[in-house]
């Protein structure tokens, strides 16, 4: 059943104004319907397992979110640069808006908050802080004092337009969860991968193509919760012709007392999970490291995860990064002063009666291998100390 609140008689002040400013503000409040003024904005959040609170702090978020970015087309405009691709700086901090887009806000006023059909939906009129916006508009774009700097202070960090078929919802965790690892993106409406990538070249960024897909599983036997299982497939692609996409897909499950809550706890996880991933994918790698890349045809992805941590145990390996994976193929980069010679002969060794694997081509700076589990009935199961591998 719909529920609808009436809407807040007083601003809700962000800035700390002292006392006077707080009389002023709750004087010159009016009613909603009276006048909502110019920058109102709506938005909305499902409600998991009854969780009403959570639901209407993520709602105001992304109502934020629109009254800042609201603001900060209308600053580029005045400047001239809303035809010009932003640069690395503004595309962080526009990012930032996600997360932090109260504190541009000088003051906010709720107009309306409705909850029904498992949805809660709020609207807001906002006193943007354009003065601080554009002062942190000047910083990203290195304007100020004449030195280069970004919104952070900090050098800003991979540039990437983030677009694909997925529900607001997970797009929405996706953002936060990159936002988390210190990935700098910036949400696009685009399903496609081509006009994506396009996008992405004029901001001289990468682009992000993502896709979803769930899997209801039933109720848990025993307990009152369902259980849903979800595969988050991701394209990172670079502009220009030939340049060749890393491909990750996380697959995970999640639990909770209705298959809507148990979707979105899985997308949450297979986010995050994507989110730590290409981290580690868009991670600059010392010019002097030293290094040999296994390109793995992996048979059950269980095998995989054996492989790797054999891979982090031995002797002369530094650290195992996984570039990029999918089902049924994996990257690793491992960082050693041995050879792809003798890095396969280790993992060989190391492997002996759980792994089968087949060497595909002659090592070199890249291993490229064939892994599988040591079946019941294969010659190399319980074989000792024999590589169970086979050289074609």
């Amino acid at each position: 059943m719909t529920k609808l609140r009436p809407a807040a008689a007083t601003r809700v002040a962000t800035s700390p104004f002292g006392l006077a400013g707080m009389l002023a503000v709750i004087a010159f409040a009016m009613p909603a319907a009276a006048q909502p003024g110019e920058h109102v904005f709506t938005a909305e959040a499902l409600v998991v397992n009854g969780n009403a609170v959570m639901a209407k702090q993520r709602a105001l978020a992304d109502a934020f979110r629109q009254t800042v970015e609201r603001a900060f087309s209308d600053l580029l405009k005045e400047s001239g640069g809303e035809a010009q691709p932003l640069s690395p700086g503004l595309v962080q901090l526009k990012a930032s808006f996600a997360n932090r887009g109260q504190r541009f806000l000088r003051s906010y006023r709720i107009l309306e908050e409705e909850e029904g059909n498992g949805r809660l939906r709020v609207q807001i009129d906002a006193d943007v802080d354009t003065a601080l916006l554009r002062r942190e508009m000047e910083r990203a774009r290195g304007t100020t004092a004449g030195e280069p700097s970004t919104a952070s202070g900090r050098p800003a960090g991979p540039s990437i337009l983030v677009g694909g078929d997925l529900p607001d919802e997970v797009s929405t965790m996706v953002m936060k969860a990159l936002s988390a690892v210190g990935v700098q993106a910036q949400s696009a409406a685009m399903g496609d991968e081509a006009p994506l990538v396009a996008a992405a070249a004029r901001q001289a960024a990468r682009a992000l193509w993502l896709a979803a897909t769930w899997f209801a599983e039933g109720s848990i036997r025993g307990a009152s919760r369902v259980s849903v299982r979800c595969e988050l497939r991701a394209r990172l692609l670079s502009a220009g012709s030939g340049a060749r996409a890393s491909i990750l897909e996380r697959n995970e499950r999640g639990f909770a007392g209705d298959e809507t809550a148990a979707r979105l706890a899985c997308a949450q996880r297979a986010a995050d999970a994507l989110a730590r991933q290409l981290a580690a994918l868009l991670r600059p790698t010392p010019a002097d490291a030293r290094y040999v890349t296994l390109d793995l045809d992996v048979v059950e992805p269980a095998a995989l995860m054996a492989l790797i941590q054999v891979a982090k145990r031995l002797g002369a390996v530094n650290a195992a990064e996984v570039r990029q994976v999918t089902t049924n193929q994996a990257e690793i980069r491992v960082f050693t002063r041995m050879s792809g010679r003798e890095i396969e002969a280790a993992l060989l060794r190391d492997v002996a009666g759980r792994l089968l694997v087949t060497e595909l081509k002659p090592p070199g700076d890249r291993v490229t291998l064939q892994v599988r589990l040591v079946q019941a009935g294969d010659p190399q199961a319980g074989a000792g100390d024999e590589p169970p591998a086979t050289k074609p």
